[in-house]
């Protein structure tokens, strides 16, 4: 068999399988839809829920980590508090200065024999020294190493621990160190590799860094040493773990990019190669991979904390979270199918029985019953069954019958019905006669009369524009005829409109409300006008008069009863057409359309009609 045969096949297998199982089958449609919903709802929630922790888990590692950057902060800027201190005290004080300047432009049995002769000198007691001061400082700052003092002049230097000072006349390196006094004059922190040569007596301690400042002569400013004060890194880890529970990396970057801490010692000692700014903190950051990153400057030492939660870390934390909630998802929709397919299984059971009972009714076997247990619906349809069989003949029997007298009484009621055609003609009739004993006007009252019967009568209620103004013409013709010239009529209908739809008899209550209340009989400068025009998507009529027009606060009544669509109007309210037209309107074309009006007492009443512009056929 060929790939296309299989094909073939399977596309085969698998439409008898929906005919068999799912389409002619409800409950197990049932089953697979709310199945599908099931499934659905448990994947969105279990992705909501794993969204959130994720985030969660995100902001606490984050949280974190800024905490640690913070505690680092401050334990740098108390580095540098301190060594700022120092420089304080020997500037601040001359006797100091004027040691440590006398110190680096001497040579050492100068110094000696300028330190005998204060103690020496009468009335002098000098308890103090810059090498006490540093060693005062060294017992203090448990992270500082050591420090060393080098001299220019004399291109010595003293390096001084905890437990040892020694000085170091090393002559013509003065060369050899130039390349590192031209770094630190740079780069005031720094690291301290191990190879680096540099004034220190041991060479320095892998995992190091180091403060130097220039020292000048506070009376001359000459550049006359400089001092150096390392540090241990290691320290920091432990600063950090007894204090905080340090999420993701953390490093300390001085103001030229070098890493001179690196809790992952991957880039200590180098320069950083991206680039951070301060104002991403706190977005996702390419760097190795996308990370969270924290910053923070330390006070004006020139150094910058930098935090780094990486999405790795992220992912590592959230990965037993992940698999967590896939496990219970997929529990609860087994768990769900499960139900669902025994409580819908059960119910298919009943209804396969009722169609089979049905099949016997369709059968002719009459006798049919259902016995099921339970008050649900399909016991209730059950029940209703078995009355059915109980009653069938009957309503047979009933059925026939109530046929037979119901032709019998359409047949009388058509036999009691006016022939419209015999009273056209008898309209018609009069009218003849009427012409023949020179009666005009009554013949073409009688004429416009049977055109608006005519009209009336028609099954359609809905005619075009033109037809309806057409109507509203012969309306007011007779009204014209009957008062003799005091009746001054104008219609105008916008060709564009006028094989637009329309209710009938809409325009033809409006105009009878101006005849019954704002018509003035005794005054023959009467008038009323009926424009149709279209606006848009909408065919606007408007009926104006020069009537009695509407007293202010009847007016408000009216305004406020056409506001109350399909309720019925108040007892002793006048315009009962101007609110059934409004009715109608609305409810043929919706709330947007319907009837508004404007009146003025003793000038007259402009009424203003809105339906949509729909051919004749179309609806809204």
């Amino acid at each position: 068999m060929t790939i296309i045969e299989q094909g073939v096949f399977h596309i085969f297998r698998l439409r008898q399988f929906y005919l068999n199982h799912l389409k002619r089958k409800m409950f197990n449609k049932i089953v697979v839809l709310y199945s599908t919903v099931m499934i659905v709802l448990f994947a969105i929630a279990a992705t909501l829920v794993y969204q959130y922790q994720t985030q969660r888990i995100l902001r606490e590692q984050t949280d974190a980590n800024l905490k640690s950057a913070h505690v680092l902060n401050i334990y740098l800027s108390r580095q540098y508090e301190g060594i700022q201190n120092i420089f304080q005290q020997i500037y601040g004080d001359a006797t100091l200065s004027d040691e440590l300047i006398y110190f680096l432009n001497h040579e050492y049995e100068s110094y000696l024999k300028y330190r005998l002769d204060l103690y020496t000198r009468a009335g002098e007691q000098r308890l103090r020294s810059f090498n006490t001061l540093i060693r005062n400082y060294l017992e203090q700052e448990s992270s500082a190493r050591c420090v060393s003092i080098y001299s220019y002049p004399n291109n010595f230097y003293m390096h001084i621990s905890r437990t040892n000072q020694q000085l170091n006349n090393d002559a013509g390196s003065k060369n050899k160190w130039e390349t590192w006094f031209a770094r630190r004059e740079q780069h005031s922190w720094d690291t301290m590799p191990q190879n680096e040569s540099s004034p220190s007596s041991g060479g320095s301690s892998p995992g190091s860094y180091s403060y130097s400042r220039e020292l000048k002569d506070p009376w001359t400013l000459n550049r006359v040493g400089m001092m150096n004060v390392e540090f241990d890194a290691r320290q920091i880890s432990s600063w950090l773990e007894s204090r905080a529970s340090v999420k993701g990396r953390i490093m300390v970057l001085n103001a030229q990019g070098t890493v001179i801490y690196d809790s992952e010692d991957e880039y200590y000692g180098q320069t950083y190669p991206y680039r951070l700014e301060q104002e991403k903190a706190g977005d996702w950051v390419e760097l190795d991979e996308p990370s969270k990153v924290n910053i923070l400057n330390v006070s004006n030492a020139g150094l910058s904390v930098v935090g780094i939660v990486s999405q790795s870390l992220i992912k590592e934390s959230t990965e037993s979270l992940r698999t967590g909630l896939i496990l219970v998802t997929l529990l609860f929709m087994a768990a769900s199918f499960a139900i669902t397919f025994t409580i819908i299984r059960r119910f298919s059971k009943k209804v396969q029985r009722i169609i089979r009972s049905m099949n016997r009714i369709g059968e002719g076997d009459l006798s049919t019953r259902i016995q099921m247990s339970g008050e649900d619906e399909l016991q209730q349809i059950s029940r209703r069954f078995n009355d059915m069989g109980d009653r069938l003949e009957q309503y047979i029997d009933k059925m026939y019958t109530s046929e037979i007298k119901q032709k019998n009484a359409e047949l009388v009621a058509l036999q009691s019905q006016i022939n419209p055609h015999f009273l056209y003609n008898t309209l018609e009739s009069i009218r003849m006669k009427a012409y023949f004993v020179g009666a005009k006007e009554v013949g073409q009252m009688i004429y416009s009369l049977s055109v608006m019967f005519k009209n009336m009568v028609k099954k359609s209620t809905v005619v075009t524009v033109e037809e309806e103004m057409d109507m509203c013409s012969v309306y007011l013709d007779l009204f014209r005829i009957r008062y003799e010239g005091r009746l001054e009529t104008e219609i105008e209908v916008d060709p564009e409109i006028q094989n637009a739809s329309i209710i009938k008899l809409l325009v033809q209550p409006i105009v009878e409300n101006y005849i019954v209340h704002g018509f003035r009989p005794l005054d023959d400068d009467n008038k009323i006008s009926v424009h149709a025009r279209r606006a848009g998507d909408r065919v606007v009529i408007i009926v104006s008069d020069n009537g009695t027009g509407i007293p202010a606060e009847k007016l408000t009544q009216i305004r406020s009863t056409l506001d109350k669509v399909l309720q019925p109007p108040d007892k002793g309210y006048r315009s009962i057409g101007l609110m059934n037209v409004h009715e109608r309107i609305v409810l043929n074309y919706g709330s947007d359309y319907g009837v508004t009006i404007n009146s003025t007492e003793g000038q007259g009443t402009e009424v203003r009609m809105e339906i949509p512009m729909l051919r004749k056929g179309e609806t809204t």
